[in-house]
C-alpha cells in the first residue's frame, strides 16, 4: 500500500483507441458496450470496498448512482471530488440511498457547501484550488475506509497517478473505435514528461467481448 492502512484501486472501460466517453464528455453513451455480466462484475468490485470516488464532472454529466444493485452487498460510501461545490442538488447522489461526502476546497462558494451540508456529508479542505487526493485519503482514513475505487473520470485517475497513491490498476477493453481529438481518455491530465507509470500484469481475460485487464502498479516510475 502507498498510503499504509488504505489501498487504492484505479480502473475504467475505454474504447480500444483508450476514450472513456466521446468528445460532448457523456460517458453513459458507453453503457452500451456492457453486457450484464459486465455490470454484475462491476458491482462486486464496488461491494468490495469502503469508498468509491468520481470526480464532479462524472456527476454532473453521467449523474451515477455509484451503488451496488445487481449482486448481493452494501453500498460503499460515494466520494465526489468537488474543489468548487458544482454537484447538483438534484444528483442521485444526493438522495440518502448510501453514504455520501463530497470533498471541497476553501474555494467553493458558501451558499453552495450550505445547500450540500443540508442534503449529505462535506469536507472542506483548507486549501486554494482542486482537492488534493493525499488529504483526501487521510480524511477517509480517519473515517475507517481501507478500500477505495477511483471510478473517473480521466482527471480524477490522473490525480491519483500523479501523486503516486495508486496501488491496482484495471481496464476494460471495448473493441470499438470512438475516435475524436477531445474525447477524454482514462488517464487524463497533464501527463507525465520524463517518467511513465509502470505496471505489472497480473490477470488478462476476455468476457462477452471486453478484454479484461488487471495491473499492480510498481512503485517507482521510469
Amino acid at each position: 500500500m502507498v498510503m499504509r492502512g488504505i489501498r487504492v484501486t484505479v480502473g475504467g472501460l475505454m474504447s480500444v483507441d483508450g476514450k472513456i466517453a466521446p468528445a460532448d464528455r457523456q460517458g453513459r453513451k458507453f453503457f452500451r458496450f456492457m453486457t450484464p455480466r459486465h455490470r454484475r462484475m462491476l458491482h462486486r468490485i464496488r461491494s468490495g470496498v469502503d469508498a468509491i470516488i468520481v470526480g464532479v464532472e462524472t456527476i454532473i454529466a453521467d449523474n451515477p448512482s455509484l451503488t451496488v444493485r445487481d449482486v448481493k452487498g452494501t453500498n460503499p460510501i460515494r466520494v465526489v471530488l468537488d474543489s468548487n461545490a458544482r454537484t447538483p442538488s438534484d444528483s442521485k447522489l444526493l438522495n440518502g440511498e448510501a453514504p455520501t461526502i463530497v470533498a471541497v476546497t476553501r474555494d467553493a462558494p458558501r451558499r453552495r457547501v450550505m445547500m450540500l451540508r443540508r442534503k449529505t456529508k462535506v469536507l472542506v479542505q483548507k486549501r486554494h484550488g482542486r482537492v488534493d487526493p493525499t488529504e483526501l485519503l487521510r480524511e477517509l482514513k480517519t473515517l475507517g475506509i481501507r478500500k477505495v475505487l477511483v471510478e473517473g473520470g480521466g482527471e480524477v485517475r490522473w490525480s491519483f497517478f500523479k501523486a503516486n497513491l495508486v496501488d491496482d490498476f484495471f481496464v476494460w477493453v471495448a473493441p470499438y473505435v470512438w475516435g475524436g481529438r477531445d474525447a477524454p481518455t482514462l488517464v487524463d491530465g497533464s501527463g507525465f514528461i520524463h517518467e511513465a507509470v509502470p505496471l505489472r500484469l497480473v490477470r488478462s481475460r476476455v468476457v462477452d467481448n471486453l478484454l479484461i485487464l488487471s495491473f499492480l502498479v510498481k512503485r517507482s516510475h521510469v
